[in-house]
Parts: structure tokens; sequence; C-alpha cells
């Protein structure tokens, strides 16, 4: 065999055991092992005054009294693994109507668009639209709708640090920063630059297209408790100041790729600062696949580049046993948790 021939098949190899990596990488999830003992129980039959959450996935969550239901986010889609590499993405409504269906809602008021990256804000228009609730969001969230043909009378703009008040809970967006991505050229890609969907953005598009349009947290007070949803792990300095809460729903999504400094920033200023005494983990799971099938940890590829998802639960684990009395735990998919009584 010539020196070509030798060349040609040793190219070929190669090619197909990266190949083969990719294929493994994108059909396989992070097993999250240990911690899904984290997981409370859901509430049997909670009484109609209380308030309760539901968990999607993600940072899709669902709160009620029984009188006024909020979404946040709104997120049912999952793409296939190859078209949110490669290809592009749009909301997947059959998904959307079996999830809305499996939540068994008996009306939907708002959802809360806590910043407009796919995984956040592709399925609200479509959620809105088939609910008739309202959308509230950035300009960014505000052009998906658009893009999607939802009328302006259910769009609404946040306005930093003013609350909206429906129903009984009082829902106050706060200016804050997304989480930054270790890989460099990731973060480029997602938050560097003019991160602003500027005109209608019609689906189907890249993934990326769903541009970050600015990061909030949620405060969500009613007259039984409050609580905080801080769905990227990224926060902006004395942002929470004066806020006081017992319960936080935590994104933890790529934490475990950061350093133990940014950690203990991250809870300094997301559960001390709060004076936090029980949290709960969200936005560590898969964002791929089908929304049909039982939640699992991240897609293999998108955990080696940017999540390092069990590096998320160790550190998460680390910090919270340096603070006497707090609980950290996961919600069970779908089910219902009395948060206040």
């Amino acid at each position: 065999m010539n020196l070509l021939k030798k060349i040609i098949l040793f190219l070929l190899l190669l090619a197909a055991m990266v190949s083969a990596v990719f294929f493994y990488s994108i059909h396989t999830f992070v097993d999250i092992g240990k911690y899904k003992n984290w997981e409370v129980s859901p509430t049997a039959n909670p009484s109609k005054s209380a308030v309760t959450v539901q968990f999607v996935g993600v940072s899709t969550v669902v709160i009620s009294d029984d009188s006024t239901t909020l979404m946040t986010d709104g997120f049912f889609t999952r793409p296939a693994p190859i078209d949110m590499v490669f290809g592009v993405v749009e909301p997947d409504t059959a998904d959307i109507r079996w999830g809305l269906e499996r939540l068994v809602l008996k009306k939907l008021d708002a959802v809360f668009v806590t910043h407009s990256h796919f995984d956040h804000a592709i399925d609200a228009p479509e959620v809105v639209r088939l609910t008739g609730a309202k959308m509230y969001g950035s300009e960014s969230t505000a052009n998906i709708g658009r893009g999607w043909n939802l009328p302006e009378s259910q769009i609404q703009l946040f306005e930093n640090k003013q609350p909206i008040k429906i129903g009984q809970f009082t829902v106050t967006p706060i200016l804050s920063r997304h989480f930054e991505f270790a890989n460099p050229e990731l973060r480029k890609r997602t938050l560097g630059g003019k991160q602003e969907i500027t005109e209608p953005l019609v689906p189907p598009v890249p993934a990326l297209d769903y541009k970050m349009g600015g990061a909030y947290t949620l405060f969500i007070e009613h007259p039984k408790g409050s609580f905080v949803l801080q769905s990227s792990a990224g926060w902006l300095e004395g942002s929470l100041k004066g806020i006081q809460t017992d319960i936080v729903l935590m994104g933890i999504g790529g934490l475990g790729a950061q350093t133990p400094e940014y950690h203990r920033s991250y809870f300094k200023e997301i559960v001390d600062e709060l004076q936090a005494k029980q949290v709960y983990l969200v936005h560590w799971d898969a964002f791929v696949s089908s929304i049909r099938k039982p939640i699992r940890g991240p897609m293999l590829l998108a955990d080696w580049i940017a999540g390092k998802t069990l590096k998320s639960f160790e550190a998460t684990e680390r910090e919270a046993a340096k603070r006497e009395g707090l609980k950290v735990n996961l919600l069970p998919q779908w089910e219902k948790v009395v948060l206040f009584e």
C-alpha cells in the first residue's frame, strides 16, 4: 500500500471515530445519580388555599393559588440534538399542547419570560395564544411574539424593578446577568456583542438567533409568602439588596464549569442576600429530545462544552453544607408541590 492510500485510510478511520464520538455525545445524557434523592415528593391533594409550584423542566414552572395561575418561560419544545447543533428550531405545537394538557391547567393568566434564549422563550407566544394569557418580557421577547403573529394586546414589556400585579400575586422583574459560559467561543456567540432581537423573529431559525435580550430575576410575592426565581446562574451584584424570602428556585446550569470563587459569590448573592432557607434547583436538565419522556440530565455534548452538570451539583452540595439549616431539593416533574399553605 503506497503512502497516499495509507493517508486516505487513516483519514477515513479518523473521520469514522470522530463521527462515532459525536453521535454518542448527542444521544447520551448525563446521569445525575444520587442527586435524584434530593427530589421532594408531590403534595397529595393540596388545599385550594395553598400556593403550589409545578416544575416542567429547565426554568419553566407553574405557580398557582387556585384563583390565579402564572408560568415562567413556557418551554415545552425539545429540539432534536442535530437540529440544535447544526440545523434550525421552531415551536413544536403538538408538544406544547401535550404539555399544557399534562399540567391540567384550569386557566393561565400570564407567562413571564426570564430571557430570550430559545430554551426559555421559543414557545411562550404559542402558550399564550392557546391559553389567552399575556406574555411579559423584554423587547427581544416581544419580537419573538411578533414573529409568531401574537397580538400586541397579549404582549407586555418588563420595566426593571416595576411590580406587576396579577390576582394576589405581585411579580417584580429585576435586571440581572446571564450565566457567563466558561467556553470562550460559546460565550462570544451567546453573550457577546449586541444580544438583542430587534425585529420580529420568524421560526424556523438557528437556535443562536434567539438572543438573550437581557436576563431577569423574578421576585414573586403573595400574601401567603414570597420566593425568587433565578433561572440563569449569573447575578448582578447588589440587585437583590433589601429583598428577603425563604425560598429560591435557583438555576445551576453550567455552574460546575466555573471556579470555586464563582460558586461562593453566586450563593452569597442569591441565597445569603435573600436569607433563604429552602432552595429548589432548576435549569439542570436536558433541553433536547422529548418533553414526553421523563426528565434527565443534559446531553453529553452540551455538558462537555459548557455544563459540567455533576460538578454543578457537587458545588451546590459544598456551598449548602456551609449554611446551617439550608435545604436544597429538586422538584418532581409535572406534579404539584406546596410552597405556602
